[in-house]
């Protein structure tokens, strides 16, 4: 073999294995960014339920979920790591936001038919609360036997595909009066290598789902 032949192997070689390497290292790099991202809307999950799950006030039933969904984004804004957008509602935006806007009276725990008003025009402390559509439990008729977490309409954004590479942040009561709170972050997050996944090309899948019980109100 000539030593020019030698010298083009070893050229093809050298590309070759500094190919694999960049590849390698980029899914390094590709996997603690991850396994960052994935941490950081596991705890924005639990910091979203915390709140979300503290006492009624008197008003608005739903305030509580509101100010939980605010507490999720705002955690989950510092921990993407730029992987990700988030859907975010502001103000008093409710219904296709992740957080239902109509409430209904209940009486001994069943819902009063021909009661549903905005939630934002009732009071907590005369017995309404969302109406059971979007509740995440049992009482929902969409419940079934099962543990039926995001059967609620209000966590429909969250079932549903989104834009590719955001993120949503959902939440409902499980009762009413409530003794739970679901929170789910769905959506997907962008990678750095070409990937396939069932969320689409160059996407990785998030499901975060977190149930926390409600004990103020138990």
């Amino acid at each position: 073999m000539s030593l020019r032949s030698q010298g083009g192997q070893a050229m093809v070689e050298m590309a070759v294995g500094v190919g694999i390497f960049l590849l390698a290292a980029l899914g390094s790099v590709q996997l603690g960014l991850s396994a960052l991202a994935l941490e950081g809307i596991q705890s924005a999950a639990l910091v979203g339920a915390r709140a979300a799950s503290a006492s009624l006030v008197v008003g608005d039933p739903l305030l509580r979920l509101q100010q939980g969904q605010e507490a999720a984004l705002t955690a989950l804004a510092t921990t993407r790591l730029g992987l990700t957008a988030l859907d975010a509602c502001s103000g008093t935006q409710r219904g296709g936001c992740g957080i239902g806007a109509t409430c209904q009276l209940y009486r001994g725990g069943s819902a009063v038919a021909g009661t549903e008003r905005p939630c934002l025009d009732v009071n907590s402390e005369s017995g309404y609360g969302p109406v059971r559509q979007d509740l995440d439990g049992p009482q929902n008729p969409a419940c079934g036997r099962g543990r039926c977490f995001g059967v609620s309409e209000a966590m429909s954004a969250c079932r549903n595909a989104g834009a590719p590479g955001r993120l949503r942040v959902c939440a409902a009561y499980t009762s009413w009066p409530p003794r739970a709170v679901d929170i789910w972050i769905s959506g997907s997050l962008r990678t750095l290598l070409p990937w396939i996944s069932r969320a689409g090309p160059d996407l990785e899948p998030v499901s975060s789902q977190l149930r926390l019980q409600v004990e103020a109100l138990s």
